[in-house]
C-alpha cells in the first residue's frame, strides 16, 4: 500500500494488552496470583478487564480550590479530538480489525505497545505475578502481529526487578518476527541508566532491538512531574509527557550506554519532538559544566550522540508543520517518525495520515523519511524495506 505515492509506518500505536485476553496464556499458578489482585480489577466499557492498581486522577479545574472527588474512570475529563469514524471496538481482541482501520487510514505497519494501565504491575510486591503478565504479553504478540507479520509489530517488556527474567525473555523472543525493540517497566523512582540494567541494554543490542523510550500519563510508573501538577490534567498531559522524554532519554545518552553498545538504538515516543533542539543545547550547555554528575568517559557530547544516527524521536502531530519542519532545520531530516498514538483518544484517527499529508512546506525528500525511512532505521528488526 502506498498513499499518494508514500508508505506510512506508524512508529507509536498502541494495543490492549486486556487481562482477560491474555487469560489463556496464563498457568494456574499465574492465575491464582493475579486472583490477589482482585481489588484492583476493573471493567472497561466494551466488557474488558484491566486492573488499576497505583492508578492516579487529576481532577482539580484550574481556578478552583480542590479536585472533584466523584468516583472517576480513567482519564476522567480526557475527550480527545471529535472523530468522523470510532476506532473498531475489536481492535484489541482481532487483529483483523486493526488492519481495517489501518487500511481505512492509509496506513502500512504499525508499531504496537502496551497500553497505559499495564504498569500497573510495577506497583505490587509479587515480582512473579509482574513477569508472568509480560511474558503472557510475549505469548499473545505472536498470536496477534504473527497474523499479519509484516504490517505488525511490537517490544519485548522487560521488568526491572527482574533482570535476570527480563535477559531470558529477549532471548526467548528476540529473534521472532514480531519482536521489534524493548521497553523497560521500572518502578517510581528508579531510574533507567541504572547499572543493574546493563545486561538488558546488551541483550537488546545482541538482538539488534531498539530501546523504546515511552512515557506515561495515569498510570505507574508515572511521567516525571506527574505527582506535582496540582491535579489538575491539563498541565499534566501537556508538560510531564514533554519532560519524561527528556529525562529518559538524556539519562540514557548521558550514562555512556551509547558508547557501551555502539549498535544500540533508541527511540523516544509519544513525549513530542518541538524540545528536541533546545534540549540538545540545554545538555550540551551543562555536559561542559556539570561534568562532576557525568561518567568521566563519556566520549561525545550528548548532541553528538542524538545526531550519530542511532537515536529516533516520534512527533506530536498538533505540533504542526512549522514546527516541524524547524526542528528538521535544526536537527537534520534523519531524527523524527510519522506517529499517531492509534487507538487513543490523543489520536486523530482516521486523519491522522491526511494532517500530515498536507503539510505543504515540508518537500518530498524529509516526508519520505519522516513517514517511513527513519521508522525502518530504529525498528531495524521488522525486516521491511
Amino acid at each position: 500500500m502506498a498513499r499518494n505515492g508514500y508508505k506510512i509506518f506508524d512508529s507509536d500505536t498502541h494495543v490492549g494488552p486486556y487481562a482477560d485476553i491474555l487469560d489463556k496464556y496464563l498457568s494456574t499458578e499465574d492465575k491464582a496470583r493475579l486472583a490477589l489482585w482482585d481489588q484492583w480489577k476493573t471493567t472497561t466499557k466494551t466488557g474488558h478487564v484491566t486492573y488499576n492498581r497505583g492508578q492516579r486522577v487529576y481532577r482539580r479545574q484550574l481556578g478552583t480550590a480542590a479536585a472533584d472527588t466523584r468516583p472517576a474512570g480513567y482519564m476522567a475529563g480526557f475527550t480527545g479530538p471529535k472523530r468522523e469514524r470510532d476506532v473498531s471496538p475489536k481492535v484489541d481482541d482481532d487483529p483483523a480489525e486493526r488492519i481495517k482501520d489501518m487500511d481505512y487510514e492509509g496506513v502500512d505497519v504499525n508499531l504496537t505497545l502496551p497500553s497505559g494501565w499495564f504498569g500497573t504491575w510495577t506497583t505490587g510486591d509479587d515480582v512473579k505475578l509482574e513477569m508472568a503478565m509480560y511474558t503472557a504479553y510475549h505469548r499473545w504478540m505472536e498470536d496477534y502481529c504473527g497474523a499479519f507479520p509484516d504490517r505488525l509489530g511490537g517490544v519485548i517488556l522487560c521488568g526491572a526487578r527482574d533482570v535476570e527474567g527480563s535477559v531470558k525473555e529477549i532471548k526467548r523472543w528476540g529473534k521472532s518476527r514480531w519482536a521489534w525493540g524493548v521497553l523497560l517497566y521500572a518502578p517510581v523512582g528508579v531510574p533507567l541508566d541504572h547499572p543493574d540494567f546493563e545486561p538488558i541494554w546488551a541483550e537488546a543490542q545482541a538482538h539488534d532491538l531498539c530501546v523504546a523510550l515511552h512515557t506515561f500519563t495515569v498510570m505507574p510508573p508515572y511521567a516525571p512531574g506527574g505527582l506535582d501538577n496540582w491535579e489538575n490534567l491539563w498541565l499534566q498531559r501537556s508538560a510531564a509527557h514533554p519532560w519524561c522524554g527528556m529525562r529518559n532519554m538524556a539519562s540514557l545518552i548521558g550514562s555512556g550506554i551509547m558508547d557501551r553498545y555502539p549498535k544500540l538504538r533508541i527511540g523516544t515516543l509519544e513525549a513530542g519532538h518541538s524540545w528536541l533542539p533546545f534540549w540538545m543545547a540545554r545538555i550540551d550547555e551543562h555536559w561542559d559544566t556539570i561534568r562532576a554528575a557525568l561518567p568521566a568517559d563519556l566520549k561525545h557530547k550528548p548532541s553528538e550522540y542524538v545526531l550519530g544516527g542511532r537515536y529516533f524521536q516520534s512527533i506530536e502531530i498538533p505540533e504542526g508543520e512549522k514546527l516541524t519542519n524547524s526542528v528538521i532545520d535544526l536537527v537534520g531530516e534523519d531524527i523524527l517518525m510519522y506517529a499517531s498514538d492509534y487507538p487513543h483518544g490523543e489520536s486523530h484517527f482516521p486523519k491522522s495520515v491526511d494532517l500530515v499529508m498536507d503539510w505543504k512546506t515540508m518537500d518530498e525528500q524529509r516526508k519520505h523519511k519522516l513517514l517511513w525511512d527513519n521508522a525502518l532505521k530504529l525498528y531495524a528488526r521488522c525486516g521491511l524495506k
